[in-house]
């Protein structure tokens, strides 16, 4: 039976319970490549089938593709929404304003901000004492907000001025071309023509966006076709976690490529979607909702913050690498950590007052 097209129908209720399953495997990857980092696979790839850490690393792939799913759940989400909203997108420098107001105005308060003043400032004169120029100064910026976890912010953005010229009639043919630039990136993966860096090949993206928009347009439809039941998903979903986890393994042992859990291999994007629409299939008969306010953008925004202080913490106390399966407790209590604290200065922030009004409202557009 043929289970890739048929998907119960898209409901709007259900995005914030999936926006917080989003964010929770963002926070789990983001930790998890915290702790490991680039030591991992910091041998000779030639010769990776007789290195000892080949096991370790076959459990390191498993364990982070479970969770590489969020990113693209927020473009699909974001496509749906994109669309539902594009009737009233009339004048261009309108959308604009608000899109700057509602995206970056929180990136640059709550991030690039800080970012510069951490570099500029409490690095170079509180931090570890480094001969820094100008030069060098200006290119750790630059990585810092462009080639770090922030990078989504900036992506989204550019993402979705583009879209603002995509008209609804012509949203299928730029999924046509944005599936070839995808194709091209998917294919450097195995060729390693250039660098494969997600954060680079942002336009890489498009064509998750674009379909998220076309899953909006054909919502009624979809939900004319006959549904799908949960078993159906649940194996569909668990079928191309598996070959996600094959194809990062071929990636790595083949393709020498150090990229293996690249979020957007065709084998996660698969899984991504298939898990999508299982959680709406989800919440649709639990009827969950959170009993108390997140702000999804907040968090995303201050956890790697966070995370660096806690990782500094760690490696000062030699705790930040076990051998596996122990690495993967280490790892989920170390989300833990990051979760409660970021989660903590979000209802700390929130409830912060400026001339009789919360501080909150200054930052993100009501």
């Amino acid at each position: 039976m043929f289970i890739f097209f048929i998907f119960p129908m898209i409901n709007l209720k259900n995005f914030d319970n999936i926006r917080i399953v989003a964010l929770i495997s963002v926070l789990l990857v983001h930790t998890a490549l915290y702790n490991i980092g680039i030591k991992a696979i910091s041998f000779d790839m030639s010769e990776l089938s007789l290195h000892n850490n080949y096991k370790q690393l076959l459990i390191n792939c498993s364990y982070i593709n479970l969770f590489k799913s969020g990113t693209i759940i927020f473009f699909i989400i974001s496509g749906f929404l994109f669309q539902k909203q594009s009737p009233a997108f009339n004048d261009f420098f309108i959308f604009l304003k608000k899109k700057m107001k509602s995206l970056l105005k929180p990136y640059l308060i709550l991030f690039v901000i800080p970012t510069v003043v951490l570099i500029w400032i409490i690095g170079p004169n509180f931090g570890v004492k480094e001969d820094y120029d100008w030069y060098l100064l200006t290119i750790k910026t630059i990585e810092n907000i462009f080639l770090t976890n922030y990078w989504f912010v900036p992506a989204l953005f550019v993402t979705l001025i583009i879209n603002f010229f995509i008209k609804t009639k012509n949203v299928f043919r730029s999924l046509i071309w944005f599936s070839l630039i995808w194709l091209v990136f998917y294919a450097n993966l195995y060729c390693h023509f250039v660098p494969t860096n997600h954060t680079i090949w942002f336009v890489a993206f498009f064509f998750v966006f674009a379909l998220g928009r076309l899953l909006y347009m054909y919502n009624d439809k979809i939900a004319d076709i006959r549904f799908l039941n949960k078993s159906n998903l649940i194996l569909a979903t668990i079928l191309f976690y598996f070959i996600s986890n094959i194809e990062s393994m071929v990636i790595l042992e083949y393709a020498h490529n150090g990229d293996y859990i690249n979020t957007l291999r065709l084998g996660n994007v698969l899984y991504s979607f298939s898990l999508f629409f299982l959680l709406n299939a989800l919440f649709d008969s639990m009827k969950f909702t959170m009993p108390i306010d997140v702000s999804f953008y907040f968090i995303y925004l201050v956890h790697p913050f966070v995370l660096r202080l806690t990782s500094i913490y760690l490696v000062k106390k030699n705790l930040l690498e076990f051998e596996y399966p122990m690495q993967i407790i280490y790892n989920i209590v170390h989300f833990l950590i990051v979760a409660i604290i970021s989660f903590g200065i979000q209802q700390i922030f929130f409830k912060l007052q400026f001339n009789s009004k919360y501080l909150s409202q200054y930052v993100f557009k009501k």
